[in-house]
């Protein structure tokens, strides 16, 4: 599970920030090669992976890997 920011395409909006009930992400001081400020993250213990932050980034700088849950293979019955 990861969160993944792809920094030249951030520009500083914080729309994934204000869109995060988790207080995950926040705004940095380091600055792209644009100049904005990027995005960082702050407190990955407290992410959910509700994808908020993806959905809400109007410049897909961000998104979100969830682990995928498989369910577990069924068990065969011997005849």
């Amino acid at each position: 599970m990861a969160v993944y920011i792809e920094e030249r395409l951030c520009k500083g909006c914080g729309l994934c920030v204000r869109f995060c009930k988790h207080d995950v992400l926040r705004i940095g001081d380091r600055r792209n090669v644009k100049g904005y400020n990027v995005v960082e993250i702050a407190q990955l213990d407290r992410c959910k992976y509700c994808k908020l932050c993806e959905m809400n980034c109007p410049d897909f700088a961000l998104y979100v890997e969830a682990e995928k849950k498989t369910k577990p293979k069924e068990k065969q019955k011997a005849k």
